[in-house]
């Protein structure tokens, strides 16, 4: 990594010195993420996490995305 002082653009996590997991590209800009979940939750909505948006928790950003067809079905 170049920037020694980088987060996960997702979860805020410190990537100093970790090398982190990944980067993900949009519109040409380089966007560290620490693990598959933020991996996965960057890719749903780019243009959000780049902007500098992040969740409350990831759990509650997984939580709000689950919308259940028929109540008491699994």
């Amino acid at each position: 990594m170049s920037d020694l002082n980088e987060t996960c653009t997702v979860c805020g996590k410190d990537l100093t010195n970790t090398g982190g997991m990944a980067r993900l590209y949009h519109d040409g800009k380089a966007y560290p993420v620490c693990c598959p979940v933020c991996m996965d939750l960057f890719q749903r909505a780019p243009k959000r996490f780049a902007s500098g948006e992040r969740p409350k928790t990831i759990v509650d950003e997984l939580l709000a995305e689950m919308q259940w067809k028929e109540r008491g079905r699994w």
